[in-house]
C-alpha cells in the first residue's frame, strides 16, 4: 500500500486548472503547486492574473500560462498542443474543469444568447477539455469537474447556472464510465459559498442568511476546494470515480428557511 504521503506526492506530474486567473482556479493550483504538480494555468481573457499566480508560485519557471477560449474546439486545441510540449518526458495526469461564469437574471429575462453563453462558459468547455485530455492520459489520469451545490440545489436568478452546473453532476458520471477502460477516474466537487473579494459588501442581507444556513458557519476558501481537488485527484482515491463531492460546509444537507439568491 502506498504511504498517505506518498499518495498526496504529485512531482513529475502535469496539471492543467482551467480559469485559474479567477480566485477560486488559483486556490486550487496553489493547492497542486504545494503538492509538487507541474502546472498549466488557463486562462481566457486575464494573461495578467494567470502570469501574476504563476510567479506566485514555487520554481515559477517549471509552470507555464496557456490560453483559450474554452467554448472554442480549436483554440482548446492549440491549447492542448502547447500543454503536449511542455509535458515532455513528463505525465500529464491531472485535469481540474473550473473554467465558467456565473451571472445572475431571472428565468424570463434570460434570452437564447444568455442561456447559450452560461451553458457553453460551464457545460461546453467542460466537454472540450476532457476530450483533450483524455488523449494526453496514456497512462491514466483524473478530472476533476467543479459543479456546484446549485446543481443540485437552485436559487432564484440562476436558472441558467443551475442547469448547467447539475448538467456538469451527470456529465461526470457519463465520462467516468466512458473513460473508466482508459484507466481514467471522473469525479466532481460541488463547492458552496467561497470567500472573495467584496463578497460581504456586495450581497450582505444574502451574505448573512448564508452563514446562517450554513452548519459550519461561515464561506469556504478557494485551498479548501483545493484540497479536495487533491484528494480526487490521488491515488488515495484510485477506487472513486463517477461521485460528486459536496464541499459546502453542510449547506447541501439543511433546509433553508428561505430561498437564497445569487451572490
Amino acid at each position: 500500500m502506498m504511504p498517505p504521503a506518498a499518495a498526496m506526492d504529485f512531482s513529475g506530474k502535469i496539471v492543467l486548472v482551467t480559469g485559474a486567473s479567477g480566485g477560486l482556479g488559483a486556490g486550487i493550483a496553489r493547492v497542486f503547486a504545494q503538492a509538487g504538480a507541474r502546472l498549466a494555468l488557463h486562462y481566457k481573457d486575464n494573461r495578467g492574473k494567470a502570469e501574476t499566480l504563476r510567479l506566485s508560485l514555487p520554481s515559477p519557471e517549471r509552470h507555464l500560462s496557456v490560453q483559450a477560449d474554452g467554448c472554442d474546439e480549436s483554440s482548446v486545441g492549440r491549447c492542448w498542443e502547447e500543454i503536449a510540449r511542455m509535458a515532455g518526458g513528463e505525465t500529464f495526469a491531472v485535469l481540474v474543469n473550473n473554467a465558467g461564469i456565473y451571472p445572475s437574471g431571472t428565468l424570463l429575462d434570460t434570452d437564447a444568447a444568455a442561456w447559450r453563453a452560461v451553458i457553453d462558459a460551464n457545460l461546453t468547455s467542460t466537454h472540450l477539455f476532457t476530450r483533450g485530455a483524455a488523449a494526453l492520459m496514456t497512462s491514466g489520469g483524473a478530472i476533476v469537474n467543479i459543479a456546484s451545490v446549485e446543481g443540485t440545489r437552485p436559487v432564484i436568478g440562476h436558472a441558467h447556472y443551475s442547469a448547467a452546473k447539475a448538467a456538469v453532476i451527470q456529465y461526470t458520471r457519463a465520462a467516468a464510465i466512458e473513460l473508466a477502460a482508459r484507466g481514467i477516474r471522473v469525479n466532481a466537487v460541488s463547492p458552496g459559498l467561497i470567500q472573495r473579494e467584496g463578497l460581504e459588501r456586495a450581497w450582505p442581507s444574502g451574505y448573512r442568511r448564508y452563514i446562517k444556513a450554513t452548519p459550519l458557519g461561515r464561506t469556504g476558501l478557494p485551498e479548501e476546494v483545493g484540497f479536495a481537488c487533491l484528494f480526487l485527484a490521488s491515488p488515495a482515491a484510485s477506487w472513486i470515480t463517477g461521485a460528486n463531492l459536496p464541499v459546502d460546509g453542510g449547506v447541501s444537507v439543511v433546509s433553508p428557511q428561505d430561498p437564497l439568491t445569487p451572490a
